[in-house]
C-alpha cells in the first residue's frame, strides 16, 4: 500500500514538473508576442502627429506622384556602437582606480607558499573584503531617469573590458560554482551554442579557472515550486569551492503569488515553501558549510540579483491583486542575502540589460528574458569585472 502511494506521490511531482515547464514555454512565448506589441505601440505613440498625416495618402490628387524610395536605415553593429562609450568608460575606470587608492584596507597576512590569510582561513586570491561598490546605493528609478538601460549596460561593458584587460591577478587555481536557471544553462541557444556561448564558460576562459556550471532550465529558489528548487540543490556544490555565485529568481517571479511569497522581516520570514524563507534557508546553509564550518579555505559567495524582464511584469499584470512584482523579489534579495556574507551583483537596480529597452532587445535579450550569443559576452564580462573589482591589487 506504502508503494502505491509512494508511485502516486511520484507520478504527481513529475505532472507537475511537466505542467511548469509548459507553462514557462508558455510564457516565454507570450513575451515575444507582448515585446513586439509593447514596442510596436511605443513606436505609434511617438510619431509626430505631422509624420502621420504625412504618411496618409491623400483623399483627392489630379497627379499620382511617384514615391520616393528610402535607403533602409542600416543598423550599426554592437562592436560599432560599443566604441561610442570608451570615452565614458576612461572616465569610470579612472573613478574606479581613485575610489580603490582611497579605501583603506588591512594589511592581508600571507603564508609561506603565497596565500593569503582571510578571517583566519587560507585563501587562493587576496579579496578586498570593503570594496566600494559604484552607485551602490541608487536603485533603478533613480538610474532609468539619467539614461537608458542600453547606454548603461554599453557603457559599463566598456568599463568591464578595462578591468580585464589591466588585471594581473592568477586565478589559473580558483574553482567557481554557479547555480542558476536557464540564464545559467544558456538553454535558449541551440545544443551547440549552449556549450560554446553559456556565461559560465565565457568567465571561465575570461579569468582562466574552472567554473562548474549548476545551472537548470526552469529552476527556482523556493521549494514552493518543485521545479528543481535551489535551497534543495545547493549542496550539489562541490567542497574544494573557492568561489559560489548565486543567480537566482527570475522564475520564482512567474509562479509566486502574494501569500507564498513570505515576509521580508527576519522575525517572520522563516517559513518553508516561501521565497524569503527558502532564501534565507539557502543563504544561511551556504554560510554554515562554507565559511562558518569550513577551515580549510576562505570563500567568496556571490549573489546575482536578477536583471529586470518583461516577461515578469507581463505576468504581473495579468493578476496584480495577487501577484508580486520583480522589485519586491529584489528588494527582498537585497535585505536577505548580504547579512549571510554575500556581495550582490545588483543586476536590477542597475538597470542592466533591462529588456523593456528596445536596443536591449535588439541587440542582447531577444526574447526579453534570455540574453543571446552577444548578451551572454556581456554579461560573462560584467560578472567576471565584478569579482576582478573584489580583488586587492598585487604590489607593483
Amino acid at each position: 500500500m506504502s508503494n502505491e502511494k509512494e508511485n502516486r506521490k511520484k507520478g504527481s511531482e513529475s505532472l507537475i514538473r511537466v505542467m511548469c515547464f509548459l507553462l514557462g514555454v508558455l510564457l516565454t512565448v507570450s513575451a515575444v508576442l507582448i515585446k513586439d506589441r509593447f514596442f510596436a505601440g511605443l513606436k505609434k505613440a511617438v510619431i509626430e502627429p505631422e509624420t502621420r498625416e504625412a504618411n496618409e495618402p491623400e483623399k483627392v490628387a489630379e497627379v499620382q506622384e511617384e514615391p520616393v524610395k528610402e535607403e533602409p536605415e542600416k543598423k550599426e553593429t554592437l562592436e560599432e556602437i560599443s566604441e561610442t562609450y570608451t570615452a565614458e568608460a576612461e572616465v569610470m575606470y579612472q573613478e574606479l582606480v581613485a575610489s580603490v587608492e582611497n579605501n583603506e584596507t588591512e594589511p592581508v597576512q600571507t603564508e609561506d607558499d603565497g596565500t593569503y590569510i582571510i578571517d583566519g582561513k587560507p585563501s587562493k586570491i587576496n579579496w578586498n573584503t570593503s570594496y566600494p561598490l559604484l552607485s551602490e546605493e541608487y536603485d533603478q528609478e533613480w538610474h532609468a531617469a539619467r539614461e537608458t538601460s542600453f547606454d548603461t549596460t554599453m557603457k559599463f561593458n566598456e568599463l568591464d573590458k578595462k578591468v580585464i584587460a589591466n588585471n594581473t591577478v592568477d586565478f589559473s587555481d580558483v574553482k567557481i560554482a554557479i547555480i542558476g536557471d536557464s540564464i545559467t544553462a544558456a538553454t535558449n541557444l541551440s545544443e551547440e551554442n549552449q556549450a560554446k556561448y553559456n556565461y559560465p564558460k565565457l568567465l571561465e576562459e575570461i579569468l582562466g579557472c574552472e567554473v562548474v556550471n549548476l545551472g537548470i532550465g526552469g529552476s527556482v529558489v523556493s521549494r514552493c515550486v518543485p521545479n528543481f528548487p535551489m535551497v534543495d540543490r545547493w549542496g550539489e556544490i562541490p567542497e574544494d569551492v573557492d568561489v559560489i555565485i548565486i543567480f537566482g529568481g527570475t522564475n520564482d517571479c512567474l509562479f509566486m503569488n502574494k501569500w507564498n511569497f513570505g515576509e521580508v522581516e527576519y522575525e517572520h520570514r522563516m517559513t518553508s515553501g516561501t521565497f524569503c524563507g527558502d532564501l534565507d534557508e539557502m543563504c544561511s546553509g551556504i554560510k554554515y558549510c562554507f565559511t562558518e564550518h569550513n577551515d580549510d579555505r576562505y570563500v567568496k559567495l556571490f549573489y546575482i540579483n536578477p536583471m529586470s524582464t518583461i516577461l515578469n511584469d507581463a505576468v504581473y499584470s495579468i493578476d496584480p491583486g495577487n501577484m508580486v512584482q520583480q522589485s519586491t523579489f529584489a528588494a527582498a534579495i537585497n535585505e536577505i542575502v548580504p547579512p549571510y556574507g554575500f556581495d550582490v551583483i545588483d543586476l536590477y537596480n542597475s538597470n542592466y540589460m533591462n529588456s523593456h529597452d528596445e536596443e536591449v532587445n535588439h541587440f542582447l535579450v531577444n526574447d526579453g528574458v534570455h540574453p543571446n550569443e552577444d548578451g551572454y559576452r556581456l554579461l560573462a564580462e560584467h560578472i567576471a569585472s565584478q569579482i576582478l573589482q573584489r580583488v586587492n591589487k598585487p604590489a607593483e
